[in-house]
């Protein structure tokens, strides 16, 4: 059964991200330089991350819904709005986990789904307010042990249009 509130089980927060703060010395520079070309090559290649499953959505669908997805993972926690240990696999003694998503353009205030599946039946369905013109945002799973086993999430606009699927396991 499907819930659209948070509950016990579920919470669901989202922030504005803002400009990175300023660094000082050249070797900060440099690294920051390296950092946003590592992060262009990957863009541009189509690379991902280890530890990183996502499906492509249908071509076109994110431009469509004038939102476009810049990140997204499942990780042991968020800090700073940067997600913490993506990763694949998960504990069940971890006791919850994160769904972050990073929007790069958000045109207008609108609402995104985060959707978790757990063997492929709709566990919980997380709506989140996203405002111009960049945004992050994120939804929390509390971990049981019946929650071992397979899992996704998808990533929707208001629409239903799947912007990116998550995939990752809970085990013991």
């Amino acid at each position: 059964m499907a819930h659209d509130t948070g509950g016990e089980r579920l919470g669901a927060t989202a922030f504005k991200t803002f400009a990175a703060p300023q660094t000082h010395g050249r070797r900060r520079a440099f690294c920051l330089v390296a950092a946003v070309a590592g992060l262009l090559a990957v863009f541009v290649l189509g690379c991902v991350r280890p530890g990183f499953s996502q499906e492509q959505p249908s071509p076109g669908s994110n431009q469509t819904a004038g939102l476009f997805l810049t990140r997204a993972g499942i990780c042991e926690s968020v800090e700073n709005l940067n997600p913490v240990n993506t990763a694949a696999v998960f504990s069940v003694s971890q006791g919850q986990i994160y769904c972050f998503t990073d929007f790069g353009t958000v045109r207008s205030q609108t609402v995104v789904y985060h959707r978790w599946y757990h063997r492929d039946t709709l566990t919980t369905q997380i709506r989140l307010k996203i405002y111009p013109p960049r945004w992050a945002t994120y939804s929390m799973l509390k971990l049981r042990e019946v929650d071992k086993g397979p899992w996704k999430v998808e990533i929707t606009d208001a629409e239903g249009r799947v912007l990116g699927v998550l995939r990752f396991s809970i085990v013991d």
